[in-house]
């Protein structure tokens, strides 16, 4: 049996020269739903940016969405949504309270991972500005009051509830949540080329495994009993193939499917027991991790060269470096207090993507756009004043 990468094609014309071709980016979805199955988000995201694949069939809106989430483009998910809150049947206030509740997890574990440093805490300002948001946003008292309780909390990892976190599952999860709110007003469309995509469901890499450990065990079997009638013996148990004890592609034999093919239609009239295999899956123990969850957050994620990944803001978050180094021991001294100047929303901030060239649907009006150049000409301003009087009293101080 010879294997070739490309679509799937069996040929049974020719008993003696058996085919079939297989594409290694549904092997990927395999692998993908796999690790999604079992929330092995790190290694589904790594292997998703990796290669450039996913295991959905969206469109291209809703894949754009899912992206921006997936890199922690919390603000940006707010922009590209805004056009649908003028919907009435959109629930513009669920929506927006699962992307700041998300927002506010990922900021207070910057705020617990960097600690005080020159008796000023991180992140506060930013941490407060979004706990007001959800304060509106939460559904009710009691669920706010949950979000408050979690500021006293040194680390989030600390509760039962969080024990598993990591950026990672934590912005999947919102995906999972967000997606209920908003497929039906993204749908696909039936002529892009997304719609003829399939995806791998129903745990199909283990299927897959079983049913061929099954025929090579059947083909051990088979062999067997022939040589064994021959000399007179009779085997009556099958013995399961090891799932490790791989013979590769250039060892396939299709010597069973050539038998099944040659032997006389009369025998599949053969009366026999239906019997159903017992599979006990020993589920794997996933170890507790250990990591600077911050330094996840604010690092710039491998994108590839492939939509949607090339479509959403490539720019590594201000102050980042910053953040990495006030992590490391010993350099904590060496900040200064103008430091702590910097909130969160400088060290999250990332460029707007141009949502008019990538040709989606939702896009802003005009008026907005001016609006935020003009916003971002303002900072700029400001930013430039604050440096030059900045300077001057420095200078002075030198003096």
């Amino acid at each position: 049996m010879s294997v070739t990468c490309a679509d799937t094609v069996i040929n049974n014309n020719n008993h003696n020269n058996s085919q079939f071709t297989l594409r290694e980016d549904d092997v990927i979805r395999l692998v993908l739903e796999f690790l999604g199955n079992r929330d092995l988000s790190i290694s589904q995201l790594s292997v998703e940016r990796e290669t450039g694949l996913s295991n959905h069939v969206f469109s291209d809106d809703l894949l754009f969405l899912r992206q921006l989430i997936l890199d922690g483009q919390w603000d940006d998910v707010l922009h590209f949504v805004q056009p649908l809150e003028s919907v009435d049947t959109f629930d513009k206030k669920q929506f927006k309270y699962l992307i700041h509740k998300h927002k506010y997890i990922e900021l207070l574990c910057i705020r617990s991972e960097a600690g005080p440093i020159h008796n000023v805490e991180v992140a506060v300002n930013d941490v407060v500005n979004c706990l007001s948001n959800l304060e509106e946003l939460c559904p009710n008292r009691d669920d706010y009051n949950e979000m408050c309780l979690l500021l006293t909390i040194p680390n989030i990892c600390e509760l039962k509830e969080y024990k598993r976190w990591n950026p990672s599952n934590w912005r999947i999860s919102c995906f999972k949540a967000v997606l209920q709110l908003i497929e039906k007003y993204l749908p696909i469309d039936k002529k892009s080329a997304n719609a003829s995509q399939k995806t791998a469901k129903g745990d199909r890499l283990m299927q897959l495994v079983i049913k061929g450990i099954l025929y090579e065990s059947c083909v051990e079997y088979c062999r067997q009993k022939a040589d064994d009638v021959s000399g007179g013996k009779i085997v009556s148990q099958m013995k399961y193939s090891d799932i490790l004890d791989g013979t590769g592609f250039s060892n396939s034999d299709a010597s069973l499917l050539s038998w099944l093919q040659s032997i006389p239609i009369d025998t599949f009239n053969h009366p026999f027991e239906q019997k159903k295999l017992n599979v006990e899956v020993e589920q794997l123990d996933k170890p507790s991790l250990m990591a600077s969850w911050s330094e996840v957050i604010l690092v710039t994620p491998i994108k590839p060269k492939v939509f949607p990944h090339s479509a959403t803001p490539f720019t590594r978050k201000k102050a980042s470096d910053l953040m990495s180094k006030s992590l490391t021991p010993g350099l904590v001294d060496a900040l200064t207090k103008s430091v702590m100047n910097f909130s969160i929303s400088d060290m999250t901030a990332m460029s707007r993507s141009s949502y008019a060239s990538t040709g989606f649907h939702l896009n802003s009006n005009n008026n907005n756009t001016q609006n935020n150049s003009n916003c971002i000409t303002n900072n700029n301003n400001n930013t430039s004043a604050a440096n030059n009087s900045n300077n001057n009293n420095n200078t002075g101080r030198s003096v």
